[in-house]
Protein backbone atom coordinates (compact mmCIF):
# COMPACT_ATOMS: atom_id res chain seq x y z
CA UNK A 1 0.00 0.00 0.00
CA UNK A 2 1.59 3.47 -0.97
CA UNK A 3 1.25 5.84 1.39
CA UNK A 4 -0.47 9.04 1.17
CA UNK A 5 2.13 11.94 0.79
CA UNK A 6 1.09 14.80 3.24
CA UNK A 7 2.33 18.68 3.41
CA UNK A 8 3.59 19.30 6.94
CA UNK A 9 2.92 23.10 6.48
CA UNK A 10 -0.52 23.23 3.96
CA UNK A 11 -1.55 19.74 5.47
CA UNK A 12 -2.60 19.22 1.36
CA UNK A 13 -2.41 15.53 -0.64
CA UNK A 14 0.68 16.97 -2.68
CA UNK A 15 3.71 15.54 -4.12
CA UNK A 16 7.18 17.51 -2.74
CA UNK A 17 10.12 16.92 -0.33
CA UNK A 18 10.54 14.46 2.06
CA UNK A 19 10.58 15.26 5.97
CA UNK A 20 13.21 13.23 7.48
CA UNK A 21 11.67 10.96 10.30
CA UNK A 22 13.87 11.90 12.92
CA UNK A 23 13.50 11.18 16.69
CA UNK A 24 10.66 13.85 17.44
CA UNK A 25 8.77 12.55 14.23
CA UNK A 26 8.96 8.73 15.30
CA UNK A 27 8.06 9.40 18.95
CA UNK A 28 4.80 11.01 17.50
CA UNK A 29 4.69 8.32 15.42
CA UNK A 30 4.71 5.99 18.16
CA UNK A 31 2.33 7.80 20.47
CA UNK A 32 -0.24 7.47 17.68
CA UNK A 33 0.67 4.17 17.05
CA UNK A 34 0.24 2.55 20.53
CA UNK A 35 -1.49 5.34 22.43
CA UNK A 36 -3.92 7.31 20.47
CA UNK A 37 -4.28 4.17 18.31
CA UNK A 38 -4.76 6.78 15.47
CA UNK A 39 -1.63 6.71 13.13
CA UNK A 40 -2.84 8.26 9.78
CA UNK A 41 0.59 6.74 8.11
CA UNK A 42 0.83 9.85 5.73
CA UNK A 43 4.15 10.04 4.19
CA UNK A 44 4.82 13.56 5.38
CA UNK A 45 6.48 16.05 3.17
CA UNK A 46 7.23 20.02 1.85
CA UNK A 47 4.94 20.85 -1.10
CA UNK A 48 6.33 23.37 -3.36
CA UNK A 49 4.05 26.35 -2.45
CA UNK A 50 4.73 26.19 0.59
CA UNK A 51 8.69 25.47 0.10
CA UNK A 52 9.98 29.41 1.37
CA UNK A 53 7.57 29.47 4.49
CA UNK A 54 8.75 26.33 5.41
CA UNK A 55 12.86 27.75 5.41
CA UNK A 56 11.42 30.89 7.23
CA UNK A 57 9.99 28.43 9.90
CA UNK A 58 13.17 26.13 9.96
CA UNK A 59 15.61 29.10 10.80
CA UNK A 60 12.92 30.41 13.42
CA UNK A 61 12.81 27.45 15.46
CA UNK A 62 16.93 26.89 14.94
CA UNK A 63 16.82 29.92 16.59
CA UNK A 64 14.56 29.81 18.94
CA UNK A 65 16.23 26.00 19.64
CA UNK A 66 19.81 28.10 20.29
CA UNK A 67 18.23 30.93 22.28
CA UNK A 68 16.28 28.49 24.75
CA UNK A 69 19.51 26.25 25.21
CA UNK A 70 21.43 28.93 25.69
CA UNK A 71 19.00 30.38 28.61
CA UNK A 72 19.17 27.58 30.17
CA UNK A 73 23.03 27.46 30.65
CA UNK A 74 23.27 30.26 31.50
CA UNK A 75 20.53 29.72 34.45
CA UNK A 76 22.77 26.96 35.04
CA UNK A 77 25.74 28.59 35.64
CA UNK A 78 24.23 30.83 37.89
CA UNK A 79 22.39 28.31 40.12
CA UNK A 80 26.29 26.72 40.49
CA UNK A 81 27.80 30.15 41.20
CA UNK A 82 25.36 31.29 43.68
CA UNK A 83 24.36 28.00 45.12
CA UNK A 84 26.16 26.29 48.83
CA UNK A 85 25.25 22.95 46.91
CA UNK A 86 26.95 22.28 44.18
CA UNK A 87 26.07 19.15 43.12
CA UNK A 88 22.54 19.70 43.55
CA UNK A 89 22.89 23.11 41.72
CA UNK A 90 24.42 20.88 38.59
CA UNK A 91 21.64 18.48 39.07
CA UNK A 92 18.93 21.60 39.12
CA UNK A 93 20.77 23.13 35.95
CA UNK A 94 20.88 20.11 33.71
CA UNK A 95 16.56 19.49 34.45
CA UNK A 96 16.40 23.30 33.54
CA UNK A 97 18.53 22.89 30.31
CA UNK A 98 16.58 19.74 28.92
CA UNK A 99 13.80 21.65 30.39
CA UNK A 100 14.19 24.85 27.99
CA UNK A 101 15.20 22.30 25.06
CA UNK A 102 12.13 20.67 25.04
CA UNK A 103 9.83 24.17 25.08
CA UNK A 104 12.16 24.32 21.86
CA UNK A 105 10.16 21.59 20.55
CA UNK A 106 6.72 23.75 20.62
CA UNK A 107 8.14 25.54 17.85
CA UNK A 108 9.35 22.09 16.11
CA UNK A 109 10.14 22.32 12.03
CA UNK A 110 11.85 19.10 10.74
CA UNK A 111 14.64 19.23 8.59
CA UNK A 112 13.58 17.65 4.65
CA UNK A 113 15.75 15.13 2.57
CA UNK A 114 17.11 16.98 -0.56
CA UNK A 115 17.48 14.32 -3.28
CA UNK A 116 21.03 13.95 -4.03
CA UNK A 117 20.28 15.18 -7.69
CA UNK A 118 18.74 18.07 -6.65
CA UNK A 119 21.78 18.64 -3.96
CA UNK A 120 24.23 17.79 -7.04
CA UNK A 121 22.35 20.25 -9.49
CA UNK A 122 22.24 22.61 -6.70
CA UNK A 123 26.17 22.58 -6.66
CA UNK A 124 26.71 23.04 -10.13
CA UNK A 125 24.07 25.92 -10.25
CA UNK A 126 26.26 28.01 -7.64
CA UNK A 127 29.90 26.42 -9.09
CA UNK A 128 28.72 28.13 -12.75
CA UNK A 129 27.65 31.73 -10.91
CA UNK A 130 30.76 32.03 -9.24
CA UNK A 131 32.89 31.35 -12.89
CA UNK A 132 30.77 33.64 -14.14
CA UNK A 133 31.69 36.34 -11.77
CA UNK A 134 35.58 35.65 -11.43
CA UNK A 135 35.43 35.79 -14.92
CA UNK A 136 35.03 39.60 -15.66
CA UNK A 137 32.24 42.45 -15.82
CA UNK A 138 28.72 41.45 -17.32
CA UNK A 139 27.30 43.24 -20.03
Amino acid sequence: MQKEDRCILCGAAKPGLAVREDFVIGSIRWFKRNVAHNEKGYSLVVCRECYPKYKKALASYRRKQVAYVAIGIIFMALLIVLSQDKFLAALSGIAIVAFMYLLSLLSYMPSVSIPESAHVAATENVKKRTRHRKGGSRR
